[in-house]
C-alpha cells in the first residue's frame, strides 16, 4: 500500500474554470437526458449502510453506493458513454430537431443506421457503448486488447458490436481505436482524454455526475456534506473525477475529504500526483481490478482532480479480493452485497489504512468519520467472481434478500399487535368503532400506553390528548437531547371503520422502535411515535384536530370548545376519559415526520406496486350547506308552486358531480351527509341540512370551485324562493411533502427490492399538518379494492410487514443523521 498526500491540493470554493468541464447541473442535466433510455434503471441506485463494517474498521459510519444495480450491464458504466454518444449525436446533426428521448427511443435508426462510433475498453465501458448504439441504431466497434476476458468479449457482442481484438494492454487499444477512427472517419466515444480530444471524454464524466445528483437528492438540502470521505476508484481518473467535481461545486470548502485509490501495478494517478501533471504508471499494469487496470491518466480528468484529490493510494490486487469476500460474506452483520473486483477498491483501501494508525490519522479516519464508497459494479463477469469470492453471487443475492426480511418488523408480530388493538371498539361486522375520546377510545390509549412503556419509551400526553411514546437518542445538542424523527397517526376511528387506517402507522412504529430495542440498535437522534387526537373529524371539526393544534395552527382553547353533535365539549370528554395531558401543546417539534398509512384507494393494488411514496396531498374544503324551503302536503302541492328544500339539495348533490367532472385534475366532490326537515314520508321537505366534501391538489382550483358554489347557491335561493346559507367546517390546503424525503423512501423500498412509485394522498392525514412545522412525507400500502372506512377494509400482511420494514429503513437513516 503507498498513500500520498496530495501536494497540489487547492481547496477552498469550486473553481470557475472548472464549471464549464463539471458541474452539479450539468450532472442533473444529464440524469434528465438518461432519463429516456430502457437500458438503465428508471429510479436511483440504492444506497446501502454498512455499521457492523463501519464499527469494525473503527469509523462513525459507512455508505455504498450500489452500483450493480444501474442497468442490466451492472456498472455505472451505463451512465457514461450512453450520455456522450448522445450529445456527440447533437453536436453533429443539431438541426434535425432530435432530443435524447427521442435517439434512445430508436426514432432515427434509418439515418444513423451508416454512422459508425468506436472505442477501447476493459469490459463495462464498451459494453455500455455497445447497449446504447443498439437502442439509437449506430453501428459501434469495440477494441480489447489481450487481458481482457472471453467473458466480457460475449457480453459486449451481445449487443451487435464488433470486436477487434489486439495485442497489448489498454493503452495500446485506445490508440488502437484512435487508429481505425482516423482511417475510416468513425467517431471515437472514449472515457480518456487527449489532445484535442476533451468533449466527449467530458461528456462521459458528466455522466457519471447523476451518481452524486442521486446521492444528494437524500442529503439534507442546506445542511453540511453527509459524508466527510469519499473513496473514489481510480483507473483513467474519469469516474473520480465525474463524482468529485459535483461534490466539490455543491459544498466548495466544507466538501468531504476525497481520496482515489488504484491498483499497485497500474498507479498513473499516483505518479501524476508526484509529478504533477498528467503521467503514465510505472507497473505492468495488468489486475484483478480489471476497471482500474489503466496506464496513463487522462488528462481531462487531471483537471478536475489535481486540485481537488486529498490523497492518492494504490493497493495490490489481494486487496480487492480480500474487500470483495467481506460485502459478499457480512461478517459484521450487515447486507450481504455482490460488488466487482473494481467495485470494492474503496473498502480495500479502507481495510488496509486498519492497520495503519499514521495513514488514519493523516486522513482523519477515526470514529467520527462517515466514508462513502461508490460499488462501481456488480459481478459483470460472473465466472471470474464466483471464482474470487469462492461462492456464487445468486447465493449471495439469496442471503441479500433473506437478510433483509428479517432486519425490520416481523409480520406475525405486526399482524398480532393489529388484531389486539382491533379488539378494542370491534363490530359484529369485523370492522372498528372506536370515535375520539369514547370508552373505546380511553381503552385503546391505555393499551398504546402500557405497550409503549413496556417497549421502554417515554411517555407523553399533552393538552389536546395527543400520545407521545419516546425512544432515546445518543446525540445531544447544547446539553440536550437533539430533535426527534416522528412517526405515527391516530387510533380513532369513523363509526364504520376498518382495522388498518390509521392504527397501521401507530402499531408499525410501534414494532419498529421494539424491534430496534430488541436488536441493540441506537440512533443518534430519539425517535417519537404519535397518536394524534380526533383524526377522524366524526364528533368534533376539524379532522385531524389533534396535529393541526400540535402544528400551532388552531389555539388550544378554541379545540377545547368544539362541541358534537350532542352538545358534548371536547375539554369535558378529553377530561371524563382522563386523556387531558399536561405537556404543552407543540413541545415535541421534529425535525423530520414519516407517517405510514393504508393507501384507501385502489391504485397501488390495480398496478401491482407494492409502496407509495407520497408527494403531495389533496386539498379538502368542508362545507355545511343549510336550504329553507316550505314544508307542505306531498299531495296537494303542485310542483311549481313547491319550495322543496329537498329537491334543492339533490340539485346541488348533481351539480357537485359536473363541477369536479368539469374541473378535472383529480377534483372530486362528496356530498356525505343529508338530512331532511321534517323527514316525513309525505311532507314536502322544509329544510335540507347537507355537507359538501371538495378535494383538490391544486389551491387556487380549489379556491375557484368554492367561489363557484357560493354563485350556483346565491342564483339556487334567487331561483326557487329559499333562503341558503353555507358555513366552512374545514379548510386544510393541499401539501407538497418533503421532495428528499420521499427519495428517501423510494430508495428505502428500492433497496429491499420492493416497487414503488410516487403518488397523491387523495385523504387528509396527520401529516399534512405536521408537514407545517417539519419536513414530512408518507409511505402507503396497498389496500385491497381501494376500500376504507369500511368493516371490509384490508392490506395483505406481507404488503404490511414490507411497509414497516420501510419505515423502519427511513427512521433508522433519519434518526442517524447530525
Amino acid at each position: 500500500m503507498t498513500l500520498l498526500l496530495n501536494p497540489h491540493l487547492r481547496p477552498g470554493a469550486y473553481p470557475d474554470a472548472l464549471r464549464d468541464v463539471l458541474s452539479l447541473d450539468r450532472a442533473r442535466t444529464a440524469r434528465a437526458r438518461l432519463s429516456g433510455w430502457h437500458g438503465i434503471a428508471p429510479a436511483p441506485t440504492p444506497s446501502w449502510s454498512l455499521p457492523g463494517l463501519a464499527h469494525a474498521l473503527g469509523l462513525g459510519a459507512l455508505t455504498l453506493k450500489d452500483e450493480s444495480r444501474r442497468s442490466p450491464l451492472g456498472s455505472f458504466k451505463a451512465l457514461g458513454a450512453p450520455n456522450a454518444l448522445v450529445k456527440e449525436i447533437l453536436r453533429r446533426w443539431p438541426d434535425r430537431g432530435w432530443t435524447g428521448h427521442s435517439l434512445f427511443a430508436g426514432l432515427h435508426k434509418a439515418e444513423l443506421a451508416g454512422w459508425t462510433v468506436i472505442s477501447a475498453t476493459d469490459g463495462n465501458h464498451g459494453r455500455a457503448l455497445a447497449a446504447a448504439a443498439a437502442s439509437i441504431g449506430c453501428r459501434c466497434e469495440i477494441v480489447l486488447h489481450a487481458e481482457v476476458s472471453a467473458e466480457r468479449e460475449a457480453a459486449i457482442a451481445a449487443h451487435g458490436a464488433t470486436i477487434i481484438r489486439i495485442r497489448g494492454d489498454y493503452d495500446a487499444s485506445v490508440a488502437e481505436a484512435a487508429r481505425l477512427a482516423e482511417a475510416h472517419g468513425w467517431q471515437v466515444i472514449s472515457d480518456t482524454s487527449w489532445p484535442s480530444y476533451e468533449a466527449v471524454p467530458g461528456d462521459v464524466m458528466e455522466g457519471y455526475g447523476v451518481i452524486v445528483d442521486e446521492l444528494l437528492a437524500l442529503a439534507p438540502a442546506d445542511g453540511p456534506c453527509p459524508w466527510t470521505h469519499v473513496i473514489l476508484q481510480g483507473g483513467v481518473g474519469g469516474m473520480a473525477a465525474g463524482i468529485a467535481a459535483p461534490l466539490w461545486d455543491r459544498y466548495g470548502a466544507q466538501r468531504p475529504k476525497l481520496i482515489v485509490v488504484e491498483p499497485a501495478q497500474a498507479d498513473c494517478l499516483l505518479q501524476s500526483a508526484l509529478r504533477g501533471a498528467p503521467a503514465r504508471a510505472t507497473g505492468s499494469v495488468d489486475s484483478v481490478m480489471a476497471g482500474l487496470a489503466c496506464g496513463e491518466t487522462s488528462p481531462l480528468a487531471w483537471r478536475v482532480l489535481q486540485p481537488a484529490i486529498d490523497a492518492f493510494m494504490t493497493l495490490d490486487d489481494d486487496a480487492a479480493v480480500q474487500a470483495l469476500r467481506t460485502l459478499a460474506e457480512a461478517p459484521y452483520g450487515d447486507v450481504p452485497l455482490v460488488i466487482g473486483e473494481s467495485g470494492v477498491a474503496g473498502l480495500a483501501a479502507l481495510q488496509r489504512l486498519a492497520g495503519d494508525a499514521a495513514g488514519r490519522a493523516a486522513l482523519g479516519l477515526d470514529a467520527d468519520a462517515r466514508v462513502l464508497l461508490i460499488g462501481t459494479e456488480g459481478a459483470t463477469a460472473p465466472a471470474l467472481w464466483d471464482a474470487l469470492a469462492g461462492r456464487r453471487a445468486g447465493d449471495v443475492h439469496a442471503a441479500q434478500a433473506a437478510w433483509l426480511a428479517a432486519h425490520g418488523p416481523t409480520e406475525a408480530a405486526l399482524m398480532q399487535r393489529l388484531q389486539d388493538l382491533a379488539a378494542i371498539g370491534a363490530t359484529p361486522e369485523g370492522g372498528v368503532c372506536r370515535l375520539a375520546l369514547t370508552d373505546a377510545d380511553r381503552d385503546a390509549r391505555a393499551q398504546l400506553m402500557a405497550w409503549m412503556r413496556e417497549a421502554g419509551l417515554t411517555v407523553q400526553v399533552d393538552a389536546i390528548g395527543n400520545l407521545f411514546g419516546t425512544r432515546a437518542g445518543t446525540a445531544s445538542v447544547d446539553g440536550a437531547d437533539a430533535a426527534p424523527v416522528m412517526t405515527g397517526s391516530h387510533i380513532d376511528s369513523v363509526a364504520t371503520g376498518g382495522r388498518y387506517d390509521g392504527s397501521y402507522g401507530v402499531m408499525a412504529g410501534l414494532e419498529v422502535l421494539r424491534w430496534m430495542d430488541a436488536h441493540g440498535i441506537r440512533t443518534r437522534r430519539p425517535i417519537t411515535l404519535a397518536a394524534f387526537t380526533n383524526e377522524e373529524g366524526v364528533r368534533w371539526q376539524p379532522d385531524m384536530m389533534g396535529s393541526l393544534v400540535h402544528a400551532g395552527d388552531l389555539p388550544l382553547q378554541q379545540a377545547l370548545d368544539a362541541r358534537d353533535r350532542d352538545g358534548l365539549r371536547l375539554g369535558d370528554e378529553l377530561r371524563r376519559i382522563g386523556a387531558d395531558g399536561a405537556l404543552p401543546v407543540g413541545t415535541i417539534r421534529p425535525s423530520a415526520y414519516v407517517e405510514l398509512h393504508i393507501e384507501q384507494g385502489p391504485r397501488l393494488e390495480a398496478e401491482g406496486v407494492t409502496i407509495g411514496a407520497v408527494q403531495d396531498l389533496q386539498g379538502i374544503a368542508w362545507r355545511e350547506v343549510t336550504i329553507e324551503g316550505q314544508s307542505n302536503h306531498a299531495g296537494t302541492t303542485p310542483l311549481d308552486l313547491r319550495r322543496d328544500a329537498g329537491l334543492a339539495a339533490a340539485r346541488l348533490t348533481v351539480w357537485l358531480h359536473a363541477l369536479a367532472e368539469r374541473t378535472g385534475g383529480g377534483m372530486v366532490a362528496t356530498v356525505g351527509q343529508l338530512a331532511l326537515h321534517p323527514g316525513l314520508v309525505n311532507v314536502v321537505p322544509g329544510r335540507a341540512t347537507l355537507t359538501v366534501d371538495l378535494r383538490h391538489t391544486n389551491a387556487a382550483v380549489l379556491d375557484s370551485a368554492l367561489a363557484e358554489l357560493d354563485a350556483w347557491l346565491q342564483a339556487l335561493a334567487a331561483g326557487h324562493g329559499l333562503r341558503i346559507g353555507c358555513r366552512a367546517l374545514a379548510d386544510s390546503p393541499p401539501v407538497r411533502f418533503d421532495a428528499r424525503l420521499v427519495e428517501l423512501i423510494e430508495d428505502r423500498a428500492r433497496a429491499r427490492g420492493l416497487s414503488v412509485c410516487r403518488m397523491t394522498s387523495g385523504a387528509g392525514h396527520d401529516a399534512q399538518m405536521i408537514a407545517r412545522i417539519a419536513p414530512a412525507a408518507m409511505i402507503f400500502v396497498p389496500s385491497a379494492a381501494g376500500l376504507s372506512h369500511n368493516p371490509r377494509e384490508h392490506t395483505a400482511p406481507a404488503d404490511l410487514a414490507h411497509g414497516a420494514r420501510v419505515l423502519a429503513d427511513v427512521l433508522r437513516t433519519l434518526a442517524d443523521e447530525g
